[in-house]
């Protein structure tokens, strides 16, 4: 008698009978090809065949790393076979570890009747070895890889056994529970990693599947629709009696093959794929269907199917797109909410670097990544697994290289979640060419764009095959409709408009598509204009404007770049008091003092020089070359498209070629300001009341305050029956002024407060700044340092960019102040 440890291994075909009911006569030869594949694989490793039955071999080996790479080959060669019945032949696989003994020429041991206990309880395709022959296999071939399944009844096997899957990367991975008795009813992946956030999202789920039989989760590539499906799938699993299956049709690439995919995981014979509403129709289940997008209209015949025979079937389908079933319910997946971001970016972040810590050097660094990525899961990973070698900081700033940067992604994940352009490359690849056109053009957009500009953008297309087609796109996650206020506006996410971006450059459109969204900017720019300088609906476009801000710095800048100075002008003017507006006139001066250096012709410099002269009053910046320079292109507005422009321009640079103080000085600028406001009158009013501006502040220099305070209350009548808010401001903010120089404090205060309450309205926060600084003055002047001081300190936070830091500066000295002498009270 002679006792050996030997490698152990099982095989046999699953559903072999209804492979042999299929095929008939076929059916041998397809057998013999399965018989000579696994027979050279395991030859190949050193095994000696010991038993032979129908389908099955039972094989030893001299060690239990044989037995496993020849499970392995075995598999392999299965898998690449083309089969001569043009059928799938899948056969499972146990491998084992043991003592056996030859007694007359007859092998026996308890370890054999192990190993085909092991072999049963597995499913075609799938290998499952032992812990113990796992553990002595040593190391794997490249690409293979341990799943633990834990521990296991087996039939007719005393004490439970702790088995493992050999996994490769050349084999199907995921199969439903093991065989085994007392198995849970469902073959729900386990996951590798935490999930993080989304407990909002997952009540929402939960209580839609209540209440529909189909809910589809929605949202682009990489914002977890699989993890937060397979979380809510578990949590949902106990209202089934059969429990939630998992049915994943990444690897799917034929539609016919849908139906038959569900019927493999739930571990029933590929035949059964055509008739699964017959089978499961007295089946209680949740049906998580995973990755449809690439086979739309396939998942949705085979579930619509399924719904209309089994009414105790549900189903939860993830899908860059809706199935658009009767009674569907989509529910959109949103980016996680920052906090959640940076949580789930540093978790990964230290699985790769143990030694990262979120810490205040590195805080706002990690703010960006998160910020830059759209708070986007995959790619919030792939850029953790990146701190391997850099710095969170070195990140950031690699941003703009983020689809070759956000590369590499975990082993074992799906190829086109390795890496970031792979992501958008799934994506793009299912749209069509009309779609795939839309999407590069607008992505041209920053910060998003209405319907009309869209439409604008796509000039060449039919405007309502345009909304058709942005359309689509938002229902396949490529781009994001938000309704504010009764209108919906678009946008893509940062990462997918960077790859249209890319295919835009790839395909050679890109510079007609930025020439087309400057003109877009100064059609929208010639539309603001005159409501923003002579009255009108002015709050609706100002708050228009604040949505287009980042779509103006991309327009100006790509204008200056390639030296459209004409329409960058148009649209700097035509904007001009928006920025002023809006507490960005540091920002506007900037702009004009790029345009100014790039030339262009006389026209163009004009407007570009009136508004360098606004920003910079605005700014606290004027400089004598400023007004020399508005004071040369005055004369050029008579025939220009604004000859409107010109008495301001003869104003402003009238009242502003003295030095403040020099009442000598400033009665010489009267006259002129007095002609620039006669020639306005031909005008609009609110013209009028603009160029009035200058004309009082001459008076209230050369010391005729009466003058200026008549001046100033014409002007303000103006500009409020115009509606000019803008304007209203600040004129009144000027007759405070005078009315201080006047010692009528009421009247001032009455201005004053005129001022603010009119700036609010525009979140206008120069004026409100310094309107606020004058109510202080007044306070102190009656003896109330403490409202001084609550009413500098309440717009103290609301500081902007127009203020200088000599500005900001003055403004926490008197809060100071205020502070001092309230104390001392």
């Amino acid at each position: 008698m002679t006792v050996a440890t030997v490698g152990l291994l099982f095989s046999d075909i699953e559903g072999s009978t209804r492979l042999l009911q299929q095929l008939g006569p076929g059916y041998a030869d397809v057998l013999l090809e399965h018989r000579k594949l696994l027979r050279t694989a395991f030859a190949s490793h050193g095994g000696e065949e010991r038993g032979t039955e129908g389908d099955s071999f039972f094989v030893t080996f001299a060690t239990v790393s044989e037995a496993v790479g020849a499970a392995i080959a075995g598999q392999r060669a299965l898998a690449s076979h083309v089969w001569s019945e043009n059928v799938a032949v899948r056969v499972r696989m146990g491998v084992h570890v043991g003592e056996i003994q030859v007694v007359a020429g007859t092998i026996v041991g308890m370890a054999i009747h192990e190993a085909a206990r092991i072999s049963a309880v597995a499913y075609g395709g799938q290998v499952v070895v032992s812990a113990v022959a796992a553990h002595l296999a040593g190391t794997l071939p490249e690409s293979a890889a341990w799943r633990d399944l834990g521990e296991h009844h087996l039939k007719d096997v005393g004490a439970p056994m702790h088995l493992m899957q050999l996994t490769h990367d050349d084999l199907a991975r995921d199969f439903p529970p093991l065989r085994s008795p007392g198995a849970s009813r469902n073959n729900l992946p386990a996951q590798a990693s935490s999930f993080i956030g989304r407990a909002q999202e997952i009540a929402e789920i939960h209580e839609l599947l209540t209440a529909s039989r189909l809910v589809t989760i929605t949202g682009p590539g990489g914002s977890g629709k699989s993890r937060i499906a397979l979380l809510a799938a578990a949590e949902e699993g106990d209202r089934f009696d059969d429990g939630p299956w998992f049915v994943d049709l990444a690897p799917v690439s034929d539609p016919s093959m849908v139906a038959q995919q569900v019927a493999a995981a739930l571990g029933l014979a590929e035949a059964v794929g055509p008739h699964l509403g017959e089978v499961l129709q007295f089946r209680s289940l949740l049906l998580l269907v995973d990755n449809c997008e690439h086979l739309v209209d396939s998942a949705a015949e085979v579930i619509g199917d399924i719904l209309r025979h089994c009414p105790r079937v549900n189903f939860l389908a993830t899908s860059r797109e809706p199935l658009s079933l009767q009674g569907e319910t989509v529910w959109r997946l949103q980016s996680l909410a920052h906090n959640d971001a940076v949580e789930l970016f540093c978790e990964r972040a230290r699985a790769v670097n143990s030694k990262f810590a979120l810490a205040d050097h590195n805080r706002a660094a990690v703010d960006v990544v998160c910020e830059r990525l759209d708070a986007i899961p995959l790619a919030l990973e792939l850029a953790a697994a990146r701190l391997v070698s850099l710095s969170v900081e070195q990140l950031s700033n690699r941003l703009d290289q983020r689809f070759r940067l956000l590369a590499g992604g975990a082993r074992g994940s799906m190829a086109r979640h390795r890496t970031l352009q792979a992501t958008g490359d799934w994506s793009y690849s299912l749209l069509d060419q009309s779609e795939r056109t839309v999407l590069r053009r607008v992505s041209a957009f920053v910060g998003g764009f209405t319907l009309d500009a869209a439409e604008f953008i796509c000039a060449d297309a039919d405007p309502f095959a345009v909304f058709d087609l942005v359309d689509r796109l938002v229902v396949k996650s490529l781009i994001v409709a938000e309704e504010r206020e009764g209108k919906v506006r678009y946008r893509l996410l940062e990462t997918i408009r960077q790859y249209a971006l890319e295919r835009l450059i790839e395909d050679g459109e890109l510079a007609a598509t930025r020439d087309a969204h400057v003109l877009w900017l100064e059609q929208l720019a010639r539309q603001a204009e005159p409501v923003l300088w002579f009255g009108g609906n002015e709050n609706t476009w100002l708050a228009g404007l604040d949505t287009e801000d980042g779509n103006l710095r991309a327009g100006l800048e790509w204008a200056l770049e390639n030296g459209d100075l004409g329409r960058a002008s148009s649209v700097l003017f035509g904007v001009s008091n928006w920025y002023n507006a809006r507490g960005k006139s540091r920002e506007g001066l900037k702009w004009s003092q790029r345009l100014l250096a790039a030339g262009g012709n006389d026209e163009d410099q004009a407007l570009v020089a009136i508004t360098e002269l606004f920003c910079a009053s605005n700014c606290g910046r004027i400089e004598p070359e400023m007004i020399a320079r508005v004071s040369r292109c005055a004369p050029l507005f008579a025939a220009s498209a604004r000859p409107w422009v010109g008495p301001l321009a003869d104003a402003y640079a009238a009242a502003w070629s003295y030095a403040s103080g020099d009442p000598v000085a400033a009665a010489r600028a009267i006259p002129a300001c007095e002609r620039a406001v006669e020639a306005a009158r031909q005008f609009a009013p609110a013209v009028v009341a603009l160029t009035m501006q200058p004309l009082m502040w001459a008076n209230v220099d050369a010391g005729f305050v009466g003058a200026a305070r008549r001046c100033g209350e014409e002007a303000l009548a103006l500009t409020s029956a115009a509606g000019l808010s803008i304007g209203e401001s600040r004129v009144a903010v000027n007759l405070a002024r005078i009315a201080i120089e006047s010692g009528d404090n009421a009247t001032a205060w009455r201005y004053a407060e005129r001022a603010v309450e009119v700036a609010r309205g525009t979140s206008d926060t120069f004026v409100v700044i310094v309107g606020t600084q004058l109510l202080a003055r007044l306070a102190e002047g009656r003896g109330d340092p403490r409202s001084a001081r609550d009413l500098l300190a309440s717009v103290l936070e609301a500081v902007s960019e127009t203020q200088t830091v000599e500005q900001l500066v003055e403004l926490r000295r008197d809060v100071a102040r205020y502070e001092a002498l309230a104390s001392a009270m």
